[in-house]
């Protein structure tokens, strides 16, 4: 995407770590065992997962001495001055955003005070840090509705993340960066400059017309989502030419191409500005997705539990109604740690 960041400045341009499926996993195994909740047949599975593959086995020793650490400072910090500690883990927790989906945050993770990657990414599920520094953002449970200097404004979903280009003059720029989640733009419509939102897949385009255009895009790891809510937008990737979409047309678009959305996708999309996530015959597992965002701790779900179709509304502002109407009404099991903070689910 070289050519549509040519002219953001050093602050809004991306940087992306890739970490292989071994270490993601160690990192599950470790923030299932750390919390102290994990079953004696959890701990078998453990057990054998280390030893089938050498390579699990040095994932493991690399992330533990670390992570173990860092928490033993964390906690001896809370001993010396518990009510700082409290208030400095709770604004962290309230202004960080963070992404919806693991292997994104994985890639903004931190290497903190030498702490080094692997307790940097564990340490990042519980605190989010990477977008402290954007122009806007939100935390867990947060929507929020940001006003731009042009008057056109931005709502950022839960745990999202943006950087705002304005500038004014003979090159007049109206610009955002997406850097992670999901928000609503509605753009008033200006001939000399577009209405433009960037993200890692593509960049989308208020086209001119006479009332303000309104379009939702939602960037996950690999692939993003735009939705035109009121008015036409433009789609433009690095690999495919430029796509018109009319009101009420939504796509998903990525290095794989461009591919159309269900019928009805970008109303239901756009639920979530409502407090609500919305499914059409769906998998469960996007459900969870949009849950994560509005919840703290972390909720695990199995592959097969993920791959089962869903319809219906959920509500995004209440994820402990979410969870338990998810448990009566499909075939999984809804299994909630104490203190509700590690929730996992599996087929019944």
């Amino acid at each position: 995407m070289q050519t549509r960041e040519r002219h953001l400045p050093d602050r809004m341009k991306r940087h992306t770590v890739s970490f292989d499926t071994v270490t993601l996993e160690a990192i599950d195994w470790m923030v299932l065992l750390r919390s102290g909740e994990a079953t004696p047949a959890e701990r078998s599975a453990f057990d054998a997962w280390v030893q089938r593959d050498e390579r699990h086995g040095a994932a493991w020793q690399r992330l533990a001495g670390p992570v173990d650490g860092a928490f033993a400072l964390v906690r001896a910090f809370n001993q010396r001055t518990s009510d700082q500690a409290d208030t400095l883990a709770e604004v962290l927790a309230d202004t960080a955003a963070q992404t919806t989906r693991r292997r994104g945050m994985l890639r903004g993770a931190l290497a903190v005070g030498g702490i080094g990657v692997g307790a940097a990414l564990v340490t990042q599920r519980f605190m989010p840090l990477q977008n402290t520094l954007a122009d806007l953002r939100t935390g867990t449970a947060e929507r929020r509705s940001f006003t731009l200097a042009d008057g056109s404004t931005l709502l950022l979903n839960a745990r999202s993340a943006a950087d705002v280009g304005f500038a004014d003059g003979l090159h007049k720029v109206r610009q955002v960066n997406l850097r992670d989640g999901e928000l609503i733009a509605d753009a008033r419509p200006d001939a000399q400059a577009p209405f433009t939102v960037l993200c890692r897949h593509g960049s989308v385009h208020a086209l001119t017309s006479d009332g303000n255009t309104r379009f939702l895009l939602r960037q996950d790891d690999t692939r993003s989502l735009v939705a035109a809510l009121q008015g036409n937008v433009a789609l433009a990737t690095d690999t495919r030419p430029r796509r018109l979409l009319a009101a009420g047309e939504a796509v998903w678009f990525g290095p794989a191409g461009i591919e159309a959305a269900a019928p009805g996708a970008a109303a239901n999309a756009a639920t979530w500005q409502a407090g609500n996530v919305t499914v059409y015959d769906q998998p469960l597992g996007d459900v969870v997705a949009a849950l994560r965002p509005y919840r703290r701790g972390f909720l695990r779900i199995s592959r097969e539990a993920a791959a089962v179709r869903v319809y219906g509304s959920y509500p995004l502002d209440d994820t402990d109604r979410a969870l338990a109407t998810i448990g009566e009404t499909l075939p999984v099991a809804v299994h909630v740690h104490p203190g509700g903070w590690l929730v996992r689910i599996d087929v019944a």
